[in-house]
């Protein structure tokens, strides 16, 4: 299924329409994916807005990389006990409650991620 969509303007240029956007194992695509082999995403058909004149756009991965994740400590944090909906909250995140100190613990991403930050009490001992 072709995709249209109208790509913005940049300096002293009219937006070109996205005609078609095509795989690279699909036809009109297979000789592009000859030539780029595995490194081909896709093909892009953009037509001008007056419609006589097309460009063959092609989508190239450039760089493969390995994403090293950065250690995310533990977080202590407070819930009171009224605060149902928000435990609901952070259990569905993988929370665990501590009985000793009377806090949740939760990765410090993910208590960032829900607007705790300032509820943390400090890293887990």
């Amino acid at each position: 299924m072709p995709i249209a969509h109208i790509r913005k303007p940049t300096t002293g240029q009219e937006p070109w329409r996205v005609a078609k956007k095509i795989r690279p194992h699909q036809r009109g695509a297979i000789k592009l994916s000859r030539a780029y082999g595995e490194d081909l995403l896709c093909v892009r058909y953009r037509e001008n807005p007056d419609g006589t004149e097309r460009l063959t756009t092609v989508e190239l991965i450039v760089e493969r990389a390995i994403i090293q994740k950065r250690h995310d400590p533990l977080v202590q944090f407070k819930i009171w006990h009224d605060e149902l909906d928000l435990r609901r909250q952070v259990k569905a995140r993988g929370a665990r409650y501590d009985a000793k100190t009377y806090r949740w613990e939760l990765p410090r991403s993910e208590v960032l991620r829900l607007g705790l930050r300032q509820r943390i009490v400090g890293p887990k001992p």
